[in-house]
């Protein structure tokens, strides 16, 4: 694929999942479809990729528009301020952004929305795409203008870590009418019992904070950012305290886990205590 035909695969798709995310908001089916460029005021944000893609995207939607969104999404009358508006395009961004990630255009890049900024008459730059996001609630078409450049980054060499012998577990002692009185046990045999007890293992995949105006506005379709790549190890928990990480496997059709590090051996042993 050419850089051209990418940037405009992204041009499209970043469209696409902007038309899904402001309909599931307002309650109503959207279309998207070719337009003018966004002119006049608008609100103004930069689309950064990382990892698997590198550049940046500049996403421009007409004020009128967004503020319609904004009073179907928050039921204000009259004047809305300013930073509600610029809310109302940061959420929306946010989830189209994370939604774009998981798709095969991204080659599961890391993007993340930078800088949402009012602006005015901003005209675009280079190759761009200008498209209008219709809905029956709304009272006129949301215009959005896209440009920026992306490429393909060179993938880098990952080290492989080596797979450590596994070791025996110890056999706990017997127990019944004709075993001996744990007080009787050797130092070996109690370590042995202890290292029986079976402990709770989470897997953590990532976690973000949300502000209570986001978690309000969650519904079918809504999709978090966690801010992490789908590269990045997971993280092992026993005792709500991380033990090791990993990388996400499959094993025999299901879900597993490939251990790359763990912490010292105090902290795990300090996670049983907890």
């Amino acid at each position: 694929m050419t850089a051209a035909s990418l940037n405009r695969e992204m041009f499209a798709g970043l469209v696409d999942e902007l038309g899904v995310v402001v309909g599931a908001m307002i309650d109503s089916t959207a279309t998207t479809a070719t337009g003018a460029p966004a002119m006049g005021r608008q609100g103004v944000a930069d689309v950064q990729a990382d990892g698997a893609l590198s550049g940046a995207l500049t996403v421009v939607l007409d004020h009128d528009g967004t503020v319609a969104i904004t009073r179907l999404m928050t039921g204000i009358e009259g004047d809305i301020p300013e930073e509600a508006i610029l809310d109302t395009l940061r959420e929306v961004l946010a989830q189209a952004v994370s939604a774009l990630a998981l798709k095969p255009v991204a080659r599961g890049a890391k993007l993340s929305v930078k800088h949402v900024v009012p602006g005015e008459d901003r005209v675009p730059e280079g190759e761009w795409t200008a498209y209008a996001i219709g809905a029956d609630k709304l009272p006129g078409a949301l215009a959005v203008t896209v440009w920026g450049s992306l490429s393909v980054s060179e993938p880098a060499a990952a080290p492989k870590a080596a797979a450590a012998p596994a070791k025996a577990p110890a056999a706990a002692p017997a127990t019944g009418p004709s075993a001996p009185d744990p007080g009787d046990w050797t130092v070996d045999e109690r370590i042995g019992v202890i290292l029986d007890i079976d402990l709770p293992l989470v897997v953590r995949f990532g976690r973000t904070e949300m502000p209570l105006r986001a978690l309000t506005r969650l519904g079918p379709g809504s999709v978090i950012d966690l801010g992490r790549s789908p590269d990045d190890p997971v993280e092992v928990l026993v005792s709500n305290r991380v033990v090791a990480r990993g990388e996400v496997v499959v094993v025999s059709g299901s879900y597993g886990i490939r251990i790359l590090d763990v912490v010292s051996q105090r902290e795990r042993v300090r996670s049983m205590e907890a």
